[in-house]
């Protein structure tokens, strides 16, 4: 039995406990009037600014009223005329599902223009026409109707980044570079580090050996370089804009954007953005490169797309499509070139086979699907059917490929 100082200890703990339950309930309460706030204030600031600025909006339509394709231009200075753009991504958002995609395109890529007829780097089109020329180029390069476009320069890059209190980046190598004649002093070390408006901009402009962009690894598809950096702040940045002490900031956040950046995003989407930003996670979020690997053309240095890949990291950023499982394929039954014809039937069917070999030896009976324990097994035992292979799975795989197929002796040519 407790005693009455006992009882009178627990009676004291147990109203803490409310006290705090009380105090959190309150903070939620705050931070969605806060949000509430935002978002009309958000509506209000858009619509005297698109009001006061004549935007006009791309004359493109979405497919999907609840997916929008929103256009990322950086340039070096707003100033200065015909200037090409420095940085290109394409975000896609789905207003639904809270699903968010980001694709980066390499400055260098190759398009066809056809205002210019001519083929070119896709950020000279912001040379030829600006905003609007860029949109069109990209939209036609890459099949996606696009809706909106936000273009900043160097200047509200970095003051975006103070607003927020710096970005949270671990910096992969220290990072010394001088170029005198555009005034760049890019001077970072390595490791955990919170990054201001100025150290962010260094990171995100530092080039390597492996330049804009590179492809470092084609097994796996892996990408090197600035744009991949890049990336890598974009999705820190987002983490930081959706941490709860963030919240308080948007306000002033969003008085400098208007002062830093051009867009044609009308204050209703702005509100309904403003109203989705919770159902928006990191988690929810996929981010790619445009595929393709680097070339020179008369004396140009481009970065040349692959066309057939294109069209599924598009369907997987863009369209929030589950990518087709990735393949090695290995000769199990000893037939001469087996492992080739199985692996053409295989992209004839939507599959891109990154491995044709040999099995360790060429008694296997059956052909056998090895996967891990995370694979979607649905589009596996479809694969089992054509090739009448059994499904193995192992527990301990994990990584590429998704498949490790060997064809057995069952197999008919």
């Amino acid at each position: 039995m407790l005693s009455p100082e006992e009882v009178q200890r627990r009676m004291e703990e147990l109203e803490k406990q409310r006290a705090l339950k009380r105090r959190k309930k309150q903070r939620k309460i705050i931070s969605a009037i806060i949000l509430l706030s935002f978002g009309i204030f958000l509506m209000v600031l858009t619509a005297y600014y698109s009001y006061h600025q004549g935007l006009t909006t791309v004359d493109m339509k979405a497919n999907d009223e609840q997916r929008l394709s929103v256009l990322f231009i950086g340039i070096d200075q707003k100033s200065v005329s015909g200037s090409r753009a420095d940085t290109i991504m394409l975000v896609s958002l789905n207003l639904k599902t809270g699903e968010a995609g980001v694709l980066a395109i390499p400055r260098d890529t190759r398009v066809y223009i056809p205002e210019r007829n001519r083929w070119d780097r896709i950020n000279a089109a912001h040379v030829y026409g600006g905003t609007q020329l860029v949109a069109k180029t990209v939209s036609e390069f890459l099949g996606v109707p696009i809706n909106y476009y936000i273009q900043t320069d160097f200047e509200g890059f970095s003051k975006i980044v103070d607003t927020l209190g710096g970005i949270e980046i671990d910096v992969e190598r220290d990072m010394q570079y001088d170029d005198y004649a555009q005034g760049l002093h890019i001077n970072l070390t390595k490791g955990l580090q919170v990054l201001d408006g100025d150290k962010a901009l260094q990171y995100v402009r530092f080039r390597d050996s492996l330049g804009d962009v590179s492809l470092v690894d084609p097994v796996t598809q892996s990408y090197g370089g600035r744009i991949e950096r890049q990336r890598k702040f974009v999705t820190a940045l987002i983490r930081q804009t959706l941490r709860p002490a963030t919240i308080p900031k948007l306000p002033k956040l969003v008085g400098q954007i208007w002062d830093t950046v051009e867009t044609n995003i009308p204050w209703n989407l702005a509100l309904k953005l403003a109203f989705s930003a919770e159902e928006f996670e990191l988690s929810k979020m996929t981010t790619a490169v445009v595929p393709g690997n680097s070339d020179t053309i008369n004396g140009a240095a481009y970065w040349i797309p692959d066309r057939d890949k294109l069209e599924t990291v598009v369907n997987m950023v863009v369209y929030g499509k589950e990518p087709p499982l990735t393949v090695e394929v290995l000769n199990g039954a000893g037939v001469s070139g087996l492992a080739g014809r199985v692996g053409e039937i295989l992209r004839q069917i939507g599959y891109d086979p990154i491995r044709l070999s040999n099995a360790d030896h060429f008694n296997y009976p059956v052909s056998q699907l090895i996967v891990g324990p995370n694979v979607d097994l649905d589009q596996v035992k479809r694969l089992s059917e054509v090739l009448e292979a059994e499904i193995i799975v192992d527990p301990k795989r994990n990584g590429q490929p998704d498949i490790t197929l060997i064809i057995g002796k069952n197999y008919q040519i």
